[in-house]
């Protein structure tokens, strides 16, 4: 059901009663006596005979409310829609249904509310009094649907340029104009869309039954010659295979042969397996029979002793000789676990001198190549000045055998004399002094030391 607009809803108030105790309180009104407005609402009283809007402000403890003897709801909407709908006449036996929408705001909600002012029946009326619009379907049939949408639509948006709608208290605007399409139209044309597509699917089954047929003519053709190319390759292969069954029959035979000793050892394995399986399952059977008797157990002699008093397989006196061997056993291993610990202890440090050994052994290495490189690197510094100093001399001895240190203007005793008074360097010792005596010391010191750990 449409919300009437814009008064959506209106009531009578009836007269306040009096509160409080002999009726001496003061009048108010309850709020179920009156509407709940909206956000875009308000309310309009009637209060001897005049109209008072309230947007909220007004209480119900106000004199006006507590007065009024009418109240109405109005919609304050901006650009609210209404439709209206009439129907239009066609040349044939049926009717063209024309939607027609405004745009209305209401201004003055007091002048709404005195003039009663319902929208939809005020732009009903409007339209049915512009007869022009409901001659424009005489002339026109169903099929003209697209026509009669054209002509409706000018003909009201004329209509209201030329005789715009006036409302007091209201702004009303033309929105847009909807023509239905009538329902014996719609139902024709899903009529000839059917037909359509009955047709289309009746040349869609032609145009398939013909490709079929030619398709299956092509197909044989093809097929005829595939049959021909077959019985050829099928001669050929038969050769070929006449070919290679004598070599198939030989290497089958062979693997016939093969497959016997291989199944034989394959049966062979399977039986150790299974026995072997067999006797795995036992073992584990007994494994985990002890695991659950040494759970039992947890790893106690004493306990165990007893699990075994429990199953009945010692008596008292069993036990308490067991008992006391346990007890024996315990001390020859404390015994032997401390034999083993001052074994283990020896070995660790006789291994520790080892390395002790070991590492002077290497440093001793490290020493002796250092020293042999010093040495050559030396020996090789020597050699190269003993050369400079011979070639210097020999350099000389030629300049004087040439006469050069006559004729030429050269400080010669200064060069004999830097000459003359070089030293052919001398080979040093191999050994470096300090080097061995201190490499001495220290093999001393730790083979001393070595002597104290084995003393003790």
């Amino acid at each position: 059901m449409t919300r009437p607009y814009p008064i959506v809803t209106h009531r009578p108030l009836a007269p306040s009663p009096k509160r409080g105790p002999l009726g001496l309180g003061r009048k108010f009104r309850d709020a179920d006596e009156l509407p709940k407005p909206a956000a875009h609402e308000v309310l309009v009283f009637r209060v001897d005979g005049e109209y008072v809007p309230d947007s909220g402000r007004l209480g119900l403890r106000d004199d006006q409310i507590i007065r009024a003897s009418h109240v109405s709801l109005v919609d304050m909407s901006r650009e609210a829609p209404v439709m209206v709908s009439v129907t239009i006449q066609s040349g044939e036996a049926s009717v063209f249904t024309v939607h027609v929408t405004f745009t209305c705001t209401v201004n003055d909600p007091v002048v709404v509310v005195r003039d009663g002012v319902d929208a939809a029946t005020v732009l009903h009326s409007y339209l049915m009094s512009h007869q022009r619009l409901f001659e424009l379907g005489l002339t026109r049939k169903m099929s003209d649907i697209s026509t009669v949408v054209r002509d409706v639509s000018a003909q009201v948006r004329a209509y209201f340029e030329i005789r715009p709608i006036t409302v007091p208290g209201m702004t009303i605007r033309l929105a847009g104009v909807e023509v239905l399409t009538p329902q014996e139209l719609v139902e024709f044309q899903a009529t000839v869309r059917d037909r359509e597509r009955e047709h289309m699917l009746a040349l869609n089954r032609q145009a398939h039954t013909t490709r079929l047929a030619y398709e299956s003519e092509r197909d044989g053709q093809k097929l005829e010659g595939v049959r021909r190319r077959h019985l050829n390759e099928v001669e050929l292969e038969q050769r070929d295979h006449d070919r290679t069954v004598q070599v198939d029959d030989q290497r089958h035979r062979h693997d016939l042969e093969t497959v016997d000793r291989l199944h034989g050892y394959r049966i062979k394995a399977a039986d150790e397996r299974h026995e072997l399986d067999l006797e795995g399952q036992r073992r584990q059977f007994g494994r985990n029979q002890f695991e659950r008797d040494l759970e039992l157990i947890n790893g106690d002699t004493r306990n165990a002793l007893l699990y075994a008093l429990a199953t009945g397989s010692l008596d008292q006196k069993e036990l308490v000789n067991e008992l006391r061997a346990e007890a024996d056993r315990e001390s020859a291993l404390q015994d032997s676990r401390q034999a083993r610990d001052r074994e283990y202890e020896l070995l660790m440090q006789d291994r520790e001198r080892e390395f002790q050994r070991l590492q002077l052994e290497e440093d001793r290495y490290n020493r002796d190549a250092t020293r042999a490189e010093r040495l050559r690197r030396e020996t090789a510094d020597r050699e190269d000045e003993r050369r400079r100093f011979d070639a210097n001399v020999q350099l000389v001895q030629t300049l004087a055998a040439r006469g050069f240190l006559d004729t030429q203007n050269l400080p010669v005793e200064k060069i004999l004399a830097d000459v003359l008074d070089m030293t052919p360097p001398a080979l040093e010792r191999e050994v470096v002094a300090g080097d061995r005596p201190k490499e001495i010391e220290d093999e001393r010191s730790v083979a001393d030391e070595l002597r104290e750990e084995n003393a003790d």
